[in-house]
């Protein structure tokens, strides 16, 4: 080192320019490097007729001179955030943007399934028949109160013994006919379905607390969990079908590449 430090010194005072010119080009060089690393970003004439076209088609008229030069500045504007909010990791950060990319690639990947035949559609529904059960279904009568009445073990025994009593009025009526057991929690609360599902059929129970109010209920009804028939879900069996078919390819494609990563599951 001490050695090239002396001969550097011996040039520079024999011909100062070579030393210049040495400095001249290392600047060059770096330059170089730093300019060649830029991405390009290209405006090509496909995109400026398409952004054009968007133009016309809002504005109901072509865009002169100017309305295209900013057409093509604000191209740029975004193409620029676009890759700074890559740069910055946005796109594995923002669960969002993350999302859309996956569903966006899922697609790419599966593409769309074949139309499904009427006998793989009845395949598919006779070897997944859980998924068309009807859930249970109860049909109530209830007598509402949205505050908890004082007198609620004289108003049970009143309805226990064949009497009527008069409460509050309720958006969806007292009578609650074939409702199924989700839509009777959506409505009132998991405890209250818990109590009436326990309740015995046609016997008054309560005062019940739901998510409305409190609640005098007897179940009149109940229906079991029961099949539904093909016609009334062929729609949904195909959606399923053709999900099926998606979730397929995808997860075939998915592990295609698991081998080209070290994944580590930190326990």
């Amino acid at each position: 080192m001490r050695r090239l430090v002396a001969m550097l010194r011996g040039i520079a005072a024999r011909d100062p320019f070579i030393v210049f010119l040495a400095v001249a080009g290392a600047i060059f060089l770096l330059y170089w490097a730093v300019t060649a690393r830029r991405d390009t970003i290209e405006v090509p004439r496909s995109v400026q007729q398409i952004l054009s076209d968007d133009y016309a088609m809002m504005a109901g008229k072509a865009p002169d001179a100017a309305a295209k030069a900013k057409l093509i500045h604000d191209y740029i504007a975004d193409e620029l955030l676009f890759r700074e909010a890559v740069d910055r990791g946005m796109h594995m950060t923002d669960k969002t943007t993350k999302q859309r990319l996956i569903d966006r690639v899922r697609f790419l990947i599966a593409g769309a399934p074949p139309e499904p035949s009427e006998d793989q559609l009845i395949g598919y529904y006779a070897t997944h028949r859980d998924l068309y059960r009807a859930e249970p279904r109860l049909s109530l009568t209830h007598v509402f109160f949205e505050k908890a009445p004082a007198n609620a073990p004289a108003l049970l025994a009143r309805l226990q013994f064949g009497g009527t009593v008069n409460g509050d009025d309720f958006w969806m009526g007292h009578d609650l006919p074939d409702y199924g057991v989700s839509m009777l929690r959506g409505m009132f609360g998991a405890p209250f379905l818990d109590a009436v599902n326990k309740a015995q059929t046609g016997t008054w129970i309560g005062p019940l607390r739901s998510t409305r109010g409190w609640h005098f209920a007897r179940v009149r009804d109940r229906g079991g969990v029961a099949m539904l028939p093909y016609p009334a879900v062929r729609d949904q069996v195909k959606q399923d079908y053709l999900a099926a078919e998606t979730g397929t390819r995808v997860d075939k494609e998915v592990a295609r590449l698991e081998d080209r990563y070290h994944i580590r599951v930190e326990p």
